[in-house]
């Protein structure tokens, strides 16, 4: 193929894998491609900081036994025809991705259907592990949620309102701001909204999980004085590995202020 494919195509896969259980098909090799020289840095590149164990994607890409039960799906929806999706889950991931190009695409399109070689088992990438840190270092000031949200058992997908007095206190000026997941393989979405005195709450932005995040940038800066708070709604849902599962998560919001 000749020509550039947006990621989102792969980010299509990733979401739709996520209704099935991996395939153990067995075929001849037939691929000059293997997961260990070509495939796994661009799943890493790609896709590692959701698609690793303890992330928020539906499964890990980053070892060959994690991988390779996927690679009939893999083939078969980035073969798939592109187009806009109604499932939440499926336009999350699609958004999570940067553009794939065709070079990158093709790697994986002739590794999933020539066998899905693992190569030179000597040669198999050190086990990733998930980072779950600030992207832009520590904040000025980091407010966590009031209590730990404990997401019972038997649910799967749930949405949680909380309010976040700020305690500055003096005025100041925040430029930028930030999530830090208590628990990240269940934190979806988190929209931000600030509330000061009576006025009205004043939209900060929304954050998702994706493969190069960034703070929230706040232009114009928003001003920030004794006693306003944070007005956090997050979206949490469990992917099929933690069905059945009681989850707690205890979040962070971090405010960046001007110098």
């Amino acid at each position: 193929m000749n020509v550039k494919v947006p990621a989102v195509a792969l980010a299509l896969i990733l979401a739709a894998v996520c209704l099935t259980r991996p395939l153990h098909a067995h075929k001849g090799v037939t691929s000059k491609f293997t997961y260990n020289a070509e495939v796994y840095p661009i799943f890493l590149n790609r896709c590692g900081h959701c698609h690793i164990e303890g992330g928020v994607g539906p499964m890990s890409l980053l070892s060959y036994a994690d991988a390779f039960p996927w690679a009939e799906s893999l083939r078969t929806e980035l073969l798939e025809t592109e187009g806009p999706s109604t499932d939440a889950a499926t336009n999350f991931v699609r958004t999570a991705h940067r553009e794939l190009p065709a070079r990158e695409l093709d790697v994986i399109l002739d590794w999933a259907t020539g066998g899905y070689p693992e190569g030179d088992h000597a040669k198999a990438p050190a086990l990733a592990k998930l980072i779950n840190a600030w992207t832009h270092g520590e904040p000025h000031l980091a407010v966590p949620l009031p209590t730990p949200y404990q997401m019972p058992a038997d649910v799967i997908e749930a949405t949680q309102e909380f309010v976040l007095p700020i305690g500055v206190a003096t005025s100041g000026d925040a430029n930028g701001i930030d999530v830090l997941p208590g628990t990240p393989s269940i934190v979806r979405e988190v929209e931000l909204q600030l509330r000061s005195g009576n006025t009205a709450p004043r939209p900060l932005g929304v954050w998702t999980p994706r493969q190069n995040p960034a703070p929230i940038v706040l232009s114009p800066p928003v001003r920030l004085v004794p006693g306003a708070h944070l007005l956090v709604r997050i979206h949490y849902k469990k992917t099929w590995l933690f069905e059945g599962r009681s989850m707690t998560d205890r979040s962070t919001i971090g405010l960046y202020f001007n110098p």
